[in-house]
């Protein structure tokens, strides 16, 4: 619904509109269009904020998610068992990693980077991948990132996968801006696709839409699981379609130690024919705050089901239930956002697909109606929708779950310097300390300032992408300086 006809009309329309939507009233939003009456600006900046509202979508889908939830976590829960785990250097990962690049060389593989948010808990307003996590090379994420994959392709001998990156409307033009800024990292820029995931409007705990001002509804990125609606609206699954795409790798922008594109995880998932493949983590204790894949049972089909369930739907009994065989975790798949799709079935995903969504609670800013001003929440106050990426598991025919090492696998960046986990100053410290094992297995030696070799606890050093990817090519008696890097 456009502003284009008088004032009185457009409020009027838009009234009804929201006054008849189905479920709990839309007060705020009808209170604030009666108080637009007495102020031309306010009719018109609110008429077009609504107008780019789905409203009877959005209502549906907060109604869905709370039935959604009931389902998620009703059923008997029974632990995962990795189907292959990757040890560097055996036979079977030299096997995989072998077939993966061959995906590569053939151009088959696809890689998809999940990148809609930003660095709000990092203290910085810019998309996610842009942050300098503190390398001694002061290279952000989406440079690290771009130039493994880039290093990936000329490990194959070939050009690089393409590469699809999902920006949202709040990231979209800040990253392109910056990967143009960079040249791509080395990329060709034809296989660099961009891509917007879409938003939901907020919500209240009692379902009403939340408006941040006259101007504008209070909005939030899908989730990362708007990856399938998005690639069939803005024609992803065509672009791959045209490029004779066969199998694509998926993952998140705020994992640093990412190998992008990874051929040895994709060539396991190749080998075994699976429509999805995960790779996974041993939990680095009991109670460690990361979902787990899991199974549950389908009441109206018996078939068991593969699903990511979040650490505070397991009961503690089951969080700390061990394998009595292996002494492990039952429970002890933690997911990572390492993602395999065979092409046929992520198509099938996006086309056909209506996925759940889950509700997390925020502090999101409000439009106070009587004021106009927005208010700025110190707790919780409202509900965002986000459908998760791994929910299309259960609908796959077959699943390949693949243990890897959170050593070379997974730094995560999702709190502020100094948080002590899951932050820049912890990734820092994993990439430095692997690649500094890489410079000794290789034969070389990390010396101080004054060139005397520094004991292995204290070794740490940056190796460009572009010299290794994962270890491979260092030469030996290399000689680093602790701290360097190796360009």
């Amino acid at each position: 619904m456009g502003c284009a006809s008088s004032k009185s009309s457009s409020l009027t329309l838009a009234r009804a509109r929201y006054a008849s939507l189905p479920g709990p009233e839309q007060k705020t939003i009808v209170g604030a269009l009666e108080r637009a009456a007495t102020s031309d600006a306010d009719a018109a900046r609110l008429c077009a904020a609504l107008a780019n509202v789905e409203c009877e979508r959005a209502v549906d889908v907060f109604q869905r998610s709370a039935l959604a939830h009931e389902t998620s976590t009703s059923g008997t829960l029974e632990p995962v068992r990795c189907d292959c785990e990757i040890v560097p250097g055996s036979d079977d990962a030299e096997r995989w990693r072998r077939r993966g690049l061959e995906c590569v060389k053939r151009g088959k593989l696809a890689v998809v980077l999940l990148a809609g948010g930003q660095g709000t808990r990092l203290g910085s307003a810019n998309p996610k991948g842009m942050y300098d996590i503190g390398l001694p090379s002061k290279k952000t994420l989406f440079e690290l990132q771009g130039e493994r994959l880039a290093k990936l392709g000329a490990l194959a001998g070939a050009r690089a996968p393409t590469w699809y990156v999902m920006t949202s409307p709040f990231t979209h033009d800040a990253t392109v801006a910056f990967f143009k800024s960079r040249d791509y990292f080395g990329l060709n820029a034809r296989d660099v696709v961009f891509f917007k995931q879409g938003t939901l409007p907020c919500f209240t705990e009692d379902g009403e839409i939340i408006l941040k001002s006259f101007g504008e509804v209070s909005e939030a990125p899908d989730g990362n699981g708007g990856i399938y609606a998005a690639m069939a609206r803005e024609g992803v699954i065509a672009d791959m379609r045209k490029r004779k795409i066969e199998h694509v790798y998926a993952y998140c922008v705020d994992n640093a130690l990412v190998q992008v594109g990874d051929p040895t995880f994709v060539g396991c998932c190749v080998e075994r024919e699976c429509e999805a493949g995960a790779k996974v983590i041993a939990k680095a204790y009991p109670t460690e705050p990361v979902g787990v894949f899991a199974c549950r049972k389908n009441e109206a089909t018996g078939a068991k089901e593969y699903h990511v369930v979040e650490y505070s739907e397991i009961p503690e009994s089951l969080a700390t239930a061990k394998d009595k065989k292996t002494g492990e975790l039952k429970f002890n798949a933690a997911n990572i956002a390492l993602h395999y799709f065979s092409f046929d079935f992520l198509s099938r995903c996006c086309l056909d697909i209506a996925l759940p969504h889950h509700v997390a609670r925020k502090k999101i800013p409000y439009l106070d109606v009587n004021t106009g001003k927005t208010i700025e929440p110190s707790s919780p106050n409202g509900i965002k929708l986000e459908a998760f990426i791994f929910d299309t598991y259960k609908y796959a025919k077959s699943v390949c779950v693949v243990r890897g090492d959170r050593a070379l696998d997974f730094a995560p960046v999702k709190n502020a310097e100094g948080a002590g986990k899951d932050s820049p100053d912890t990734a820092r410290e994993a990439i430095l300390s692997l690649h500094a094992r890489w410079i000794l297995q290789a034969g070389g030696v990390i010396v101080d300032e004054n060139d005397v070799p520094v004991p292995t606890d204290r070794a740490r050093c940056e190796v460009s992408p572009a010299v290794s990817y994962a270890g491979e090519s260092l030469a030996s008696r290399l000689r680093v300086r602790v701290g360097g890097v190796v360009r």
